[in-house]
C-alpha cells in the first residue's frame, strides 16, 4: 500500500524549512499527496498558511509541530499532531521553548563574526527583518538571506557556512559553549510534559523517526504517546517492522513523513523518493477521524 497520500513531517521556512508553506503544498499535490501535515520545529506559526494553501489546493491538513524533548530515556523528537493551536497550555509551551534555537543561532551567529569563519555583511537584525513573521530562528535563515546577498553560494552551504560555524560537532570557546548550555537548560522541555501538553490540547503525541528505539516503546507508550513514526528516511526495515506490529498491538496511529529529506524536504536531499517517507490512506484517514483516540 501506498505511502504517499499523506506527508505527516516536514518543515517550512518557519523552521528549518527551505520553502515557503504555500510552495510545500502545490509540491506536494504535484507528487500526488493528498494530505499534508506542517511540523515545524517548536513552532507552529507556519500552520495557518499552510492550511489555508491546502484548503484552496483540495488536500487536507492538520495543525502539526516538532517538539524537542529530553528525558531519562533519551531525547526524542515528539511530533504533536491535531492539536488546539489556541490552547493555553499549548500557547505557553510554545512562547518558552520558541525562542530557544533564535538564542542559540544568535551566539553561534555572533560567535563566528567574531572569530572570521563566517563571511561579514549582514547583521543580526537583518535576518529577523528578512523574516518577519517568524518566531523561530536557525541557520537556515542567516544562509538564505546570506545567499540573497551575494556573500555566499548555495552550494557552499555545508562545506564553508554549516561546519564552521553552526554545527552540534564543534568545539567550541567556554563561554559560548556556557552560553548555550544555559539556552538549552531553560529551553528544552521534559518529555512528559510536552506528551501531557498535546494531549491536553486535544491532539496525538507521536514519537518521530524512532531508528533503533524498540527497547524504548514500552516506555514511551507508558508516558501517554499516542503513536510511532513507521515510515521515515531514518528508519530501517528492522524498525518499521517493529513498530508497525506495536501500533497494531496496542491501537497506535502509524505515521510519518520525509522530515527533512525528499522533493518537499530540501533542495540537497531532492534526491531522495517521496514515497521514501509517509502515511498510508488507511492511516491518515484514521487519525483524521480520530478513530484511535
Amino acid at each position: 500500500m501506498s505511502v504517499s497520500f499523506a506527508n505527516c513531517h516536514f518543515h517550512s521556512i518557519f523552521s528549518d524549512g527551505d520553502y515557503t508553506p504555500e510552495w510545500l503544498v502545490e509540491h506536494a499535490k504535484a507528487l500526488g499527496h493528498r494530505a499534508v501535515v506542517l511540523t515545524d520545529h517548536d513552532t507552529i506559526r507556519g500552520c495557518y498558511f499552510l492550511q489555508k494553501a491546502a484548503r484552496r489546493a483540495g488536500l487536507l491538513s492538520l495543525s502539526g509541530c516538532e517538539f524537542t524533548t529530553q528525558s531519562a530515556v533519551g531525547n526524542p523528537h515528539l511530533v504533536g499532531i491535531d492539536f488546539n493551536t489556541e490552547n493555553v497550555r499549548m500557547r505557553k509551551l510554545l512562547e518558552r521553548i520558541s525562542p530557544m534555537q533564535t538564542e542559540r543561532s544568535h551566539l553561534m551567529f555572533e560567535w563566528g563574526l567574531k572569530r572570521g569563519s563566517l563571511r561579514p555583511g549582514i547583521t543580526w537584525q537583518d535576518v529577523l527583518d528578512r523574516f518577519p513573521d517568524n518566531n523561530y530562528f536557525c541557520n537556515n535563515q542567516v544562509f538564505a538571506l546570506m545567499v540573497e546577498r551575494g556573500i555566499y553560494k548555495p552550494e557552499e552551504y555545508m562545506p564553508e557556512f554549516f561546519m564552521p560555524n553552526f554545527s552540534h560537532k564543534l568545539v567550541l570557546e567556554d563561554d559560548l559553549a556556557a552560553g548555550i548550555r544555559e539556552v538549552h537548560s531553560w529551553g528544552i522541555p521534559d518529555l512528559e510534559e510536552v506528551i501531557a501538553t498535546i494531549r491536553h490540547a486535544g491532539g496525538v503525541p507521536v514519537i518521530a523517526h524512532p531508528h533503533k528505539a524498540a527497547s524504548k516503546a514500552e516506555t514511551y507508550l507508558k508516558m501517554g504517546v499516542m503513536g510511532f513514526e513507521t515510515h521515515h528516511p531514518d528508519l530501517d526495515a528492522e524498525d518499521e517492522a517493529f513498530f508497525d506490529a506495536f501500533c497494531t498491538e496496542h491501537s497506535l496511529y502509524k505515521l510519518g513523513g520525509t522530515d527533512h529529506s525528499g522533493p518537499i524536504g530540501c533542495p540537497a536531499h531532492a534526491h531522495v523518493p517521496a514515497d521514501s517517507g509517509g502515511t498510508t490512506e488507511e492511516e491518515f484517514m484514521k487519525l483524521y477521524r480520530r478513530e484511535l483516540g
